[in-house]
């Protein structure tokens, strides 16, 4: 199940995704792909690069009684043709999704900036003068990777969210595991029920060569006949308790069924007697 820090950093299609400051690099690829959705996306991405574009100028003609020129002046609003209206609102999106994409006490030490690429730029300094450098944020994912076990009996689907998160964070920051290796995390560490089926993989595909998401999707597959297999798991541990049902059965003889033990009924021995 995702946190709210993960799907704010991920982002929805009416939200820009949140900049997580430990995530920095992830977070550029995030809003461009974001912005390129949009459908001024290039204008919009544009404008972030390369700053607003200038105000439209005009130039009136010169009075009826006059031979000079007048000087070029800022178009008013009325006066915009449709691509300079549509150049305009490029920019002012750029600001409008930057903004919402930065934590709030980010955002308010650069709420005096005045164009999307300033923010941009800025968003960069800070980044690089007080964030984690890669080197660290390299490491702090390797140890992830290092830890990363199934959570309880979690689906297939989540655990594959979870792990393909990591390995794309790993990318951005090029940190390198070779395929052998990151198949064998992902077989290996999946909830226990799927032991059996993991055991199947490993005979009949070559994990060293296949890459994990069409491991995943292979496995997703017998999740029906796993699903199965870990019900049956849980019904077997919720038998009673061993100790109790043993001290239950070896009582049991001695209190059903005296007559075994102590020989001739009570009531026959007194008919003999008469």
């Amino acid at each position: 199940m995702a946190t709210n820090e993960e799907t704010n950093a991920a982002g929805t299609d009416t939200r820009p995704p949140m900049l997580v400051e430990s995530d920095y690099e992830s977070w550029k690829i995030r809003i461009h792909r974001y912005i390129r959705g949009k459908p001024n996306g290039k204008l919009i991405w544009k404008s972030i690069q390369n700053g607003p574009t200038p105000h439209p100028m005009i130039t009136d003609p010169p009075p009826t009684d006059s031979a000079a020129v007048p000087a070029p002046r800022e178009k008013l609003d009325s006066e915009f043709s449709e691509e300079e209206n549509k150049l305009e609102m490029a920019d002012t999106q750029a600001e409008i999704i930057l903004s919402q994409g930065l934590p709030r006490h980010i955002f308010n030490n650069l709420n005096q900036t005045s164009t999307a690429k300033e923010i941009w730029d800025n968003v960069e300094m800070l980044m690089q003068g007080s964030g984690r450098t890669i080197q660290q944020r390299k490491e702090d994912l390797f140890d992830e990777y290092e830890r990363f076990r199934a959570i309880g009996n979690e689906s297939i689907h989540d655990y594959f969210v979870r792990f393909h998160k990591l390995v794309n964070d790993m990318k951005i920051t090029q940190l390198n595991i070779p395929t052998h290796q990151m198949n064998t995390k992902f077989v290996n560490n999946l909830p226990a029920y799927w032991g059996k089926y993991v055991t199947n993989v490993k005979q009949n595909m070559d994990i060293s060569t296949t890459p994990y998401v069409q491991i995943y999707t292979h496995l997703k597959a017998y999740e029906p006949h796993a699903k199965k297999t870990l019900k049956k798991q849980e019904q077997s541990t919720s038998i009673v308790d061993p100790l109790a049902y043993v001290a239950h059965t070896t009582s049991a003889p001695a209190l059903s069924s005296p007559s075994h033990s102590l020989g001739p009924q009570p009531t026959t021995h007194l008919r003999m007697k008469l």
